[in-house]
């Protein structure tokens, strides 16, 4: 019935993200406004099903029966159940540069993943017009894990791509985040180093915070810890530890002031190679993981930095690579930690960089190319 309905010059983005409005959709609304300042934008935050999401589904409905184009950055329920206009695109920019882990129909009948005739019925990722990739191999993942033919896999990257690659931009952010952590500017005049510890969130398990920090206690910098809101881990306090989430600055300006990132499935790996900051891996859980929901890459082949396999290790292997220490690696050690990024960048984020995983000379205007094929008419 909502069909019957005249078509508004408007454009919905719907996103899963509960509690702020992400750097890409901040994008894609700067870059609609700029360029059809005659649409009017409408953000909608889905709620997973439940009863209460019943009475927001219609407002969903609605909008979606009655916009020009629309932009997801995950499974949003009515756009992938419901039978739309032929002519509406429909474009899916994800929520991260690309995959570590399996997720969508790869993780389809894992522990963790949907139950399959779950993501029959409720019909997983259907109706996308496109499908933005940043690379080959995340354009691979992309069309298992979305059950969507290639030719919908299109190489228009990300917004936050642009955002990355902004050295200005970031520098500013740098300069905001040590003004507002003074403890982070005092380390760092003591020699000491910023480390990010961004772990994959899991489900009904803890993540080692407190091994890795009273590893790096005797340490002169800061470890940052970013654990996902939705992790209820036991978290160490004071000492030259700091809790990054809650603050309102997102992963994506703490690289700003990184000297190293230690992960370990997380797609923040693409970020970080964006902005060459060293990586150290700790899968301390990987054949748990591994049965739990499973890797979309041969782990050991893909990542650009050393496996470890302890929290000494990580904190060693992160201070032997940190920025303020860069000096003191040989230069063949320099090299493979370069080289590893660049390989990493020509196989995943090859839509998006020059010749060998060389950064552009310019952004790609990620966010530009997006809007434009949602065809909107003025």
């Amino acid at each position: 019935m909502f069909k019957l309905l005249p078509v508004q010059r408007k454009v919905v983005l719907i996103t899963r993200e509960p509690r702020q409005i992400s750097v890409d959709f901040s994008l894609l609304q700067e870059a609609i406004r700029r360029k059809h300042p005659d649409h009017r934008i409408v953000v909608i935050k889905h709620k997973k099903l439940s009863v209460s999401y019943l009475g927001k589904a219609f407002r969903e409905m609605y909008h979606l029966a009655t916009c020009a184009g629309c932009l997801v950055d995950g499974y949003i329920i009515p756009v992938s159940i419901l039978n739309h206009r032929e002519e509406l695109r429909i474009g899916q920019i994800w929520h991260a540069l690309g995959a570590i882990k399996k997720f969508g129909h790869l993780a389809s009948g894992t522990r963790e993943g949907p139950h399959p005739r779950v993501a029959e019925a409720m019909r997983m990722h259907q109706n996308y017009t496109f499908v933005c990739a940043s690379g080959s191999v995340p354009a691979s993942i992309y069309t298992a894990a979305f059950g969507i033919p290639a030719e919908r896999i299109k190489p228009y990257g990300m917004p936050r791509i642009d955002y990355l690659l902004d050295d200005a931009g970031q520098q500013d952010r740098r300069k905001k985040i040590l003004h507002r952590f003074p403890q982070l500017q005092k380390a760092q005049e003591r020699g000491g180093q910023i480390i990010l510890y961004v772990p994959t969130f899991r489900r009904g398990k803890q993540i080692p915070y407190t091994q890795l920090a009273a590893a790096f206690a005797d340490e002169p910098g800061t470890l940052v810890l970013l654990p996902h809101p939705q992790d209820k881990s036991p978290l160490p306090e004071g000492g030259n530890t700091l809790i990054g989430t809650g603050t309102g600055v997102g992963v994506l300006d703490w690289l700003a002031v990184a000297d190293v990132v230690i992960t370990d499935y997380s797609a923040v790996t693409y970020e970080a190679s964006l902005r060459n900051i060293p990586m150290v891996f700790w899968p301390y859980d990987m054949d748990d993981y591994q049965d739990a929901r499973g890797l979309a890459v041969d782990y050991q082949a893909e990542v650009p930095g050393p496996i470890v396999s302890s929290a000494t290790e990580a904190v060693e292997q992160a201070m032997r690579l940190g920025g303020l220490n860069a000096e003191e690696l040989s230069s063949a050690a320099r090299e493979e930690m370069e080289a590893n990024i660049l390989r990493f960048r020509s196989r995943h984020l090859d839509f998006v960089t020059d010749d060998g995983g060389a950064l552009p000379a310019t952004p790609p205007r990620c966010a530009d190319q997006i809007v434009d094929a949602l065809q909107l008419q003025s």
